[in-house]
C-alpha cells in the first residue's frame, strides 16, 4: 500500500523541520542536544499538526538512538509493555509516546517505573496542556518543548521547498503556494495532504489559485492581487477601525468579503474588537464573538448583513489599547527574565506546614475590609513601582472604571 506523502517527507533531521526556529536554532535546546549529544525525557505540545512527532522522530534520528513509537490513541498496554521489556539494560532507547494525553493512568504508569530507573527515554507528543493530562510524576521529570504555529511565511518557504523536491513536478506559482500557506493556519500535515491532492491529480496541469479553490471547499479564487493586496486589506481594515472611519471600514470590509476567505476577516475582527477597543468598550468583544458564531450558522449570503452589523459598531465605538499596552509591558518584563520570587504572604497556605516555611505571613484578606480592600504590596519588592496599567482617560467608560477604583480603594497614588 502507497504511504501518505506527510509521512514520506517526514523530517529524518532537525535541519529539515519547518519552523520552531526558537528550539532549532544555534542556541535553542534541541540544537544543543544534538551538539552534545546528550539524551533526556522531554513532552512535546502543541497545535495539531506543527511537528510534535515528527521533531521527535528527527531528534532521535540526529542522537543516533533507536526508537519505537508507541500511539496512544490505538496501541495496547501491551505493545507498551513488550517494547519496555524488549531493551537492553546496557543500551539507550527512546519510546516516542504520540498522542500521550490519550494515555490512561495505567499505560502512564507502566513508563513512570523504567523512567525512573532509566531504561527507556520518553520523547511525547499531545497537543493538550500537559500540566493537565499527564501525570505529574512523568511531567516533572521531562523537559516541557512548547512548539509553535507555523507562522506563514515558514509555512511558505516550507511548502516551496517540499514541492521543488517532489519525485513528481508540479507546476504551480507563488501565489498559489502563498495561499496555500495561510489556508493551512499553522497545520503541516494538512498543507502536504493538500499537496499531495495536487501532485496526484492535477499534476499536467499549470496550478494557481483556481485550482486550489476546486480542492479546498472553503477557498476562493483571489485572482492576480492575492498576496500583498491581501495583507494589505486586512491591514487598512483594522486601521480604519482603529481611526473611526466607518465608511473606509466598510470599504475594505466589502473587498475581503468579496474575497471569500471568511475565517481569516472575522479572525482579525476579533483580534481589533481586543487590541483596539478593549476597555473603551469592552461589551464590543463579546459582541463580535458572538456575530461570528452567527455567521457560522447561518452562512452566506444572509451571514453578511451579521458581520457588517459588526464593522460598523468597532469603527463607531470608543478605542482604548491601555488594557493591551498593560499586557504587552508585562510579558516582556517575563519574557526578559524580570521574575522575582512570590513575596510571602503570596505564596500557597493550602498544604500542610506551609505556615512552618512563612507562606501567607502578614496577608490581610480583603473581603474582611471596607469596599473588599485594603492597602498592602502584592509585587515583589524588586517591582514594587513598576506600573503596567496606564488608563485612558478619553473613554467614557474606562474613566468611569478607575473613578470607581480609586474610589473604593480611598487611594492617594490614583491610577
Amino acid at each position: 500500500m502507497e504511504r501518505p506523502l506527510a509521512i514520506i517527507l517526514r523530517p529524518t533531521t532537525i535541519r529539515d523541520i519547518i519552523g520552531q526556529s526558537h528550539v532549532i536554532n544555534d542556541d535553542g535546546i534541541i540544537s544543543r542536544m544534538v551538539k552534545n549529544q546528550f539524551l533526556t525525557n522531554l513532552i512535546f505540545f502543541g497545535s495539531p499538526g506543527v511537528g510534535k512527532t515528527s521533531l521527535a522522530i528527527a531528534l532521535a534520528n540526529d542522537l543516533k538512538t533507536d526508537f519505537t513509537i508507541f500511539n496512544a490513541s490505538v496501541d495496547k498496554k501491551e505493545k507498551l509493555q513488550k517494547i519496555i521489556n524488549q531493551q537492553d539494560l546496557d543500551k539507550k532507547h527512546i519510546v516516542i509516546v504520540d498522542e500521550i494525553h490519550r494515555m490512561n493512568r495505567d499505560k502512564q504508569d507502566i513508563l513512570l517505573e523504567f523512567l525512573e530507573s532509566g531504561q527507556i527515554i520518553l520523547f511525547a507528543a499531545t497537543t493538550e496542556n500537559p500540566y493537565f493530562v499527564i501525570n505529574p510524576a512523568i511531567r516533572s521529570r521531562c523537559n516541557l518543548i512548547s512548539l509553535e504555529v507555523i507562522n506563514d511565511k515558514e509555512m511558505y518557504q516550507g511548502l516551496k521547498k517540499i514541492i521543488k523536491n517532489l519525485e513528481h513536478k508540479l507546476e504551480i506559482d507563488d501565489e498559489a503556494i502563498k495561499y496555500l500557506a495561510e489556508l493551512a493556519s499553522g497545520d503541516l500535515r494538512t498543507a502536504i495532504n493538500w499537496v499531495e491532492i495536487l501532485m496526484k491529480l492535477y499534476r499536467e496541469d499549470k496550478i494557481t489559485i483556481n485550482t486550489i479553490a476546486k480542492i479546498i471547499p472553503d477557498a476562493k479564487s483571489r485572482g492576480s492581487g492575492y498576496g500583498e493586496e491581501f495583507h494589505d486589506l486586512k491591514s487598512a481594515l483594522q486601521k480604519s477601525i482603529r481611526g473611526s472611519d466607518v465608511n473606509a471600514a466598510l470599504h475594505y470590509w466589502a473587498r475581503l468579503m468579496a474575497l471569500g476567505d471568511y475565517e481569516t476577516l472575522m479572525r482579525r475582527m476579533l483580534i481589533m474588537a481586543y487590541e483596539d477597543i478593549g476597555l473603551a468598550n469592552p461589551t464590543i468583544p463579546p459582541r463580535i464573538f458572538h456575530a461570528i458564531q452567527s455567521f457560522r450558522q447561518v452562512g452566506m449570503p444572509e451571514g453578511r448583513i451579521i458581520l457588517g452589523l459588526a464593522i460598523v459598531e468597532m469603527a463607531l465605538s470608543e478605542k482604548s489599547i491601555s488594557a493591551y499596552n498593560a499586557a504587552e509591558m508585562a510579558l516582556n518584563d517575563v519574557k526578559n527574565g524580570i521574575c522575582p520570587p512570590v513575596p510571602k504572604l503570596l505564596k500557597d497556605t493550602s498544604y500542610k506546614s506551609a505556615t512552618k516555611l512563612g507562606s501567607g505571613k502578614g496577608y490581610k484578606y480583603p473581603p474582611n475590609y471596607e469596599n473588599s480592600w485594603v492597602e498592602q504590596q502584592y509585587l515583589p519588592n524588586e517591582l514594587k513601582d513598576q506600573v503596567y496599567f496606564l488608563p485612558k482617560n478619553s473613554s467614557k467608560y474606562e474613566k468611569k472604571i478607575i473613578e470607581i477604583y480609586n474610589n473604593f480603594t480611598k487611594k492617594n497614588n490614583k491610577l
